[in-house]
C-alpha cells in the first residue's frame, strides 16, 4: 500500500465509523430483499407483540426511512409501521396498517389521481392475498403513496430484527398468590349500627 492510500483510508474509517454511531435503529438503512420471511421466522418476532404473522407487511419508498419505534400492533392482530421522509428538508411520513378486514371508502392506491404538489393527507389501500393495507399519507405526493403500495411485501428474514427492534412486547399479568379464590378480593366492610 502506497503512502497516499494509506491516509486516505485512515482518514476514511473514523468518518464511516461515526456515520454508523450516528445512524441507530431508526436510522439504518432499509434492507430490500425478493425472499420472503417464512411465518414461523415472523412469527416469532412478532406473536410476542400481539401482531398476526400473516399480517406483517412492509414497503418500500424512496428516500423515506421506518420509523422503527412505530411499529406496533393495530386493532386486534394487524400491524402499523410509519416511514419517515430523510432529508430534503421537507418532512413527510406515510403510515402502513393491515387489516383482515377492508378498510371502508378508501380508494386504490392506483387510482389515486396525480398531484405535483405535497398533498396534506392522502389515503389509500392496496391488497396482498387476504390482507387488506391501508397507506395513509402527510405531506406526500400521490406518486410516492402509488410506489409505496406497489412496494408493500413480506418482509425478508434478515430485515426482522430491524422491523421489530424497537416494539413493546406485551407482559404477562402477574399472578397474585394473596387474593382469595372466589369474589374479587376486595375486603368486607359490613355496615355499622347506623345503617
Amino acid at each position: 500500500m502506497t503512502r497516499p492510500r494509506r491516509a486516505v483510508v485512515v482518514l476514511l474509517v473514523p468518518a464511516v465509523l461515526a456515520l454508523g454511531a450516528c445512524a441507530g435503529p431508526a436510522g439504518a438503512e432499509e434492507v430490500t430483499t425478493t425472499d420472503p420471511a417464512q411465518p414461523t421466522a415472523i412469527a416469532t418476532w412478532s406473536e410476542p407483540a400481539g401482531i398476526a404473522p400473516e399480517l406483517v407487511y412492509v414497503t418500500g419508498v424512496e428516500g423515506f426511512e421506518l420509523a422503527t419505534q412505530s411499529v406496533g400492533v393495530m386493532g386486534d392482530d394487524g400491524m402499523s409501521a410509519i416511514y419517515v421522509r430523510s432529508g430534503g428538508g421537507a418532512v413527510g411520513t406515510v403510515m402502513l396498517t393491515t387489516s383482515r378486514d377492508p378498510t371502508p371508502n378508501v380508494a386504490a392506491c392506483a387510482e389515486l389521481p396525480d398531484s405535483s404538489e405535497p398533498q396534506l393527507v392522502l389515503r389509500c389501500a392496496v391488497e396482498r392475498g387476504d390482507v387488506h393495507v391501508a397507506l395513509d399519507g402527510v405531506d406526500v405526493e400521490s406518486a410516492t403513496m402509488r410506489e409505496a403500495a406497489e412496494g408493500v411485501r413480506v418482509p425478508g428474514a434478515e430485515e426482522l430484527g430491524h422491523l421489530f427492534a424497537d416494539v413493546p412486547v406485551a407482559e404477562v399479568p402477574v399472578e397474585r398468590g394473596d387474593l382469595p379464590p372466589n369474589g374479587d378480593g376486595a375486603p368486607l366492610d359490613p355496615p355499622g349500627a347506623g345503617g
